[in-house]
């Protein structure tokens, strides 16, 4: 028949009912073949969601490089006419 490790089935359960708030009795009801086929579609649920989440944390880290400061103040240096080759209008105020 199966052998099982008592400890993995516990924890594994612990899992489970965190998570996904199944009851404990639950889970005891469920046929054996069942439960291991719940918990290798979670495990599937989860490789997902960690791929996903390193995806997002990739988009920030990239949105957060654009928007840096110094990164932006850069590109407006570059894109900015030299400010010595402007030339102010010269206003004279009369002296009352």
């Amino acid at each position: 028949m199966y052998r099982v490790g008592v400890r993995n089935l516990v924890k594994n359960k612990l899992y489970l009912c965190r998570d996904y708030h199944i009851q404990p009795s639950e889970i005891d009801r469920m046929p054996f073949f069942e439960y291991e086929y719940m918990l290798e579609d979670v495990k599937q649920i989860q490789k997902e969601q960690e791929k996903e989440q390193e995806r997002q944390q990739k988009e920030q880290d990239n949105m957060r490089h654009s928007m840096n400061p110094n990164t932006m103040m850069r590109g407006m240096q570059q894109s900015m006419p030299n400010m010595s080759s402007v030339k102010l209008p010269q206003m004279q105020i009369p002296k009352l």
